[in-house]
């Protein structure tokens, strides 16, 4: 007898519940049709957006726990180091000058390719061009982002 019982109250909770669900799920479509006036095929093309995002900002998340490679503060920390190496190297020889700015045009490569910024460093120039371009990179570096100096002296 108590069984039935308990079975008959199952059943009666169960039938509330599908009611309580069904009546929400009807004020919630009443709401979402006449409130945002919107088609079934847009609210699927929105939703379907949303989910897009959310999985981009997964991968997104995801790329930068895992990432592989020296970080882009550290290369601006190197950066901004070199820099002032070389703008106080002028007493030292010509092949450490030469390696401190080689070094510093390594540097630049990699800030430029981590940032898809275009530059012609690579090449094969010297003497004012090159200084010209490093100028030209370090002011879209900056532009983009990177800090590369602190207060006066900033690139263009």
């Amino acid at each position: 007898m108590i069984g039935y019982v308990l079975f008959a109250g199952l059943l009666l909770g169960l039938a509330a519940l599908w009611w309580a669900a069904s009546r929400w799920l009807r004020q919630r479509r009443v709401r979402l049709d006449s409130g945002s006036g919107l088609s079934d095929d847009d609210l699927i093309e929105r939703v379907a957006e949303a989910v897009r995002q959310r999985a981009e900002h997964r991968r997104n998340v995801s790329a930068l726990r895992h990432q592989c490679g020296i970080p882009i503060e550290r290369l601006a920390a190197d950066l901004r180091r070199l820099r002032r190496i070389i703008a106080a190297d002028a007493a030292r020889s010509a092949a450490h000058q030469l390696g401190n700015r080689l070094a510093y045009d390594r540097l630049l490569i990699q800030c430029c390719e981590m940032l898809g910024i275009v530059h012609e460093l690579d090449r094969e120039t010297g003497g004012h061009d090159r200084d010209i371009e490093r100028l030209r990179v370090e002011a879209e570096l900056e532009r983009a982002g990177l800090i590369l100096s602190t207060g006066y002296g900033r690139a263009a």
